[in-house]
């Protein structure tokens, strides 16, 4: 939830007009997400989203081994998240909030000037602070055009 909240707040941060244009530009050449477009960034944006992963582990430490397993996870779910692909089967629709690769996909698929979807896993901070709004109302015309 450390992480999450720190990396939610980082990467909006990223959006605004001076930390995109001089940083975040480089993950958003790729509008096709695909897993090697994950790490595909700004050296400074590597350092600073790389932050709020250590967040956790700083304010509650753990067993080395517990915090090697965090890390191993978390870039799983980078990986995950920037695949293309949602696989309906993938453990993690069990958890709730859980963005994964369509959410994701959604962010950079409006592209760089996005002010949507900037979860970095769960999506609660997303909700609370609107800024999936487009996303959502994307949903809600998919399903409407499906039941038509």
């Amino acid at each position: 939830m450390i992480e999450d909240y720190l990396h939610y707040w980082m990467h909006r941060w990223l959006h605004t007009e001076w930390a995109y244009n001089n940083i975040h530009y480089k993950h958003h050449e790729s509008i096709t997400v695909t897993s090697l477009s994950a790490p595909y960034a700004h050296w400074l944006e590597v350092l600073l989203l790389g932050l709020p992963s250590f967040a956790g582990p700083a304010f509650v430490p753990g067993h080395i081994v517990t915090i090697w397993l965090w890390f191993a996870l978390r870039q799983l779910e980078t990986i995950e998240t920037h695949c293309g692909f949602d696989f309906p089967w993938w453990p993690t629709k069990l958890i709730p909030f859980y963005g994964g690769s369509e959410y994701h996909d959604y962010h950079h698929f409006v592209g760089g000037k996005s002010q949507n979807n900037f979860a970095s896993v769960f999506t609660y901070c997303d909700y609370i602070y609107g800024t999936n709004k487009g996303y959502r109302f994307k949903k809600r015309y998919e399903a409407a055009s499906k039941s038509q």
